[in-house]
């Protein structure tokens, strides 16, 4: 309940669900995080979604994209992307990559931001997690997953318990990679770049071994085939924890990453063709690509 004070104040309690951030930030601060920034070139991804949206009505999830190919990329380089640790001795490499983000569901009325995690994304395509995804938003949590309706009981059991349990039980997710795994997935993507204007790029803090932050989009000028061109500039983020990723893959990684952003996802099967676009239209968008100088 808020207060009132004579001198234009008010006092406003601390929600539990706060205090559950606070308990996740804190643990997540004990990783030896380390970032790296970039921007990556969107301007034919958001010429093919335009064209898309025009087509059908429909508007493709960026999310979606951004998932589909951070997760198709990590399925190249599983160790030590889409790994988690155990103590000093145990790296757990995993096959599948679960990507977990934050979707905005009503709940009560009101938009709350939810965590969902897709499950086996390198076996799916653009298509498949952008109706996953806008599926998840307008569920009910008597319609969520089984790994989904355990983790919102979890939560709402945590939010419940004193400060110094919750702290044992968020140090037990994160240090336990199969609990982890089913729980948080193995990758992370974030996005702040719906919420304002710009590009802007984020320094964030995660649990995950790898964890995509994705910033705004910002027309820029850029020499492009010997020419000064504006084009479309997405900027992004990587948070990795160094006690897993060392400086030569996660450089490897991102190089392939802002590849398969810029050049590559055009015309794979996973990508754009699953939305129905054929091998001819995406050769005319792969047109506008260009050439680096």
């Amino acid at each position: 309940m808020e207060k009132a004070s004579s001198i234009g104040v008010k006092i406003k309690p601390i929600s539990r669900s706060h205090q559950l951030i606070d308990d996740y930030t804190t643990e997540a601060k004990s990783k030896n995080l380390i970032w790296a920034t970039t921007e990556c070139d969107i301007t034919v991804i958001r010429d093919i979604m335009r064209a898309y949206t025009k087509k059908t009505g429909e508007k493709i999830s960026f999310t979606a994209f951004l998932i589909a190919v951070i997760a198709h990329v990590a399925e190249q380089h599983k160790f030590p992307i889409n790994t988690l640790r155990k103590g000093r001795k145990k790296f757990y490499i995993f096959d599948d990559v679960d990507v977990m983000t934050n979707i905005e569901r009503v709940v009560d009325g009101v938009k709350k931001p939810t965590n969902y995690t897709v499950r086996k994304a390198q076996n799916k395509t653009l298509k498949e997690i952008h109706d996953e995804i806008r599926t998840a938003q307008h569920q009910k949590s008597a319609g969520l997953s089984s790994s989904g309706k355990k983790t919102a009981k979890l939560l709402k059991i945590l939010i419940k318990m004193p400060r110094f349990i919750r702290r044992m039980v968020i140090h037990k997710i994160f240090t336990d990679p199969m609990l982890k795994k089913q729980l948080l997935g193995t990758i992370g993507v974030t996005s702040v770049g719906m919420f304002g204007i710009g590009m802007g790029k984020m320094i964030h803090i995660t649990p995950h071994t790898l964890s995509m932050g994705v910033g705004g989009i910002e027309k820029m000028t850029y020499v492009l085939d010997d020419k000064v061109v504006i084009r479309e500039f997405l900027g992004i983020t990587l948070a990795m924890d160094h006690a897993i990723i060392d400086g030569g893959p996660a450089t490897r990684f991102l190089h392939d990453l802002r590849y398969t952003i810029e050049y590559r996802c055009i015309d794979q099967d996973w990508c754009f063709k699953s939305l129905g676009f054929t091998d001819e239209e995406l050769q005319e968008f792969a047109k506008n690509v260009g050439h680096r100088r």
